[in-house]
């Protein structure tokens, strides 16, 4: 997949493109799959980590099954341990997109899965992703993959078109120990732009694009699965006990160098 000239700019200008059906059909039910065997069957999530809605583990809500409650699996433990999401993170159409807005030399920095269950999925607040990583150059590229219709009433993502040039922001703690929001903003709700997607298409956006996603209050399940690419020349900023633990690399395509990533 070549991105055009506009998408490019777009992407340059705003922070964000949308590739249409980058993933086939029978990936993204593929992946559904195997993620329905660790929420719901006999897979154990163990090379991530697992997040329960909040409201659930406060006790404000019941449900009948955890699996109806995971609000995430994260780590690279997922790519390297998982031939199915490994497949995602190689998959030919996104790498060719990662490639033309990074370079050829790409490591993946980030997969996950997101969910939001029907009428449990939460809010996640105002929040950019390069936050979470000391890295630089704070270039990197977030694929956000829809595993289901992603509508305005389920939680699509919701960006804030041009505001990646701001640079970081001041981000403050919420929920989980890994859970931040930006703590001052210029901006709102009334700023950003609602990105609907169908099944199998591909957000990319800038990792200092701030956005958002509002809470599932439908009856109809909103996942996606998330994969990060960055230059194999990024360099991690803090090292050894200073780095947090899931922050690391794994190559993807191209050259290695010396002290980076």
């Amino acid at each position: 997949m070549d991105c055009t000239d506009e998408q490019f700019r777009q992407y340059q200008s705003e922070g964000y493109l949308v590739v249409e059906n980058a993933l086939s059909p029978e990936t993204v039910d593929r992946v559904k799959t195997r993620l329905r065997e660790y929420t719901h069957g006999d897979r154990e999530p163990e090379p991530f980590q697992h997040q329960i809605e909040p409201a659930v583990q406060r006790g404000e809500i019941e449900i009948e099954d955890e699996g109806d409650a995971v609000r995430k699996f994260e780590g690279l433990g997922m790519v390297q341990e998982d031939d199915v999401f490994r497949a995602v993170a190689e998959d030919e159409t996104l790498v060719a997109a990662a490639t033309q807005l990074l370079g050829p030399n790409l490591k993946l920095l980030r997969s996950a899965a997101m969910f939001k269950p029907p009428e449990v999925g939460s809010e996640k607040g105002f929040h950019q992703d390069a936050a979470y990583y000391p890295i630089q150059p704070m270039d990197h590229v977030t694929v956000w993959i829809a595993l289901d219709e992603a509508t305005t009433a389920n939680g699509c993502m919701n960006v804030v078109p041009g505001a990646h040039k701001n640079g970081i922001m001041g981000h403050e703690a919420v929920e989980y120990d890994t859970d931040i929001v930006i703590a001052d903003r210029d901006f709102d709700k009334s700023d950003a732009v609602p990105v609907p997607m169908d099944a199998g298409d591909a957000l990319f956006t800038h990792c200092l694009m701030p956005h958002y996603t509002a809470p599932n209050t439908t009856e109809t399940w909103r996942r996606a699965l998330i994969m990060s690419y960055m230059r194999s020349r990024s360099r991690f900023t803090k090292s050894g006990d200073e780095r947090p633990d899931w922050v690391d690399s794994v190559h993807i395509q191209g050259e290695s160098f010396p002290g980076c990533v």
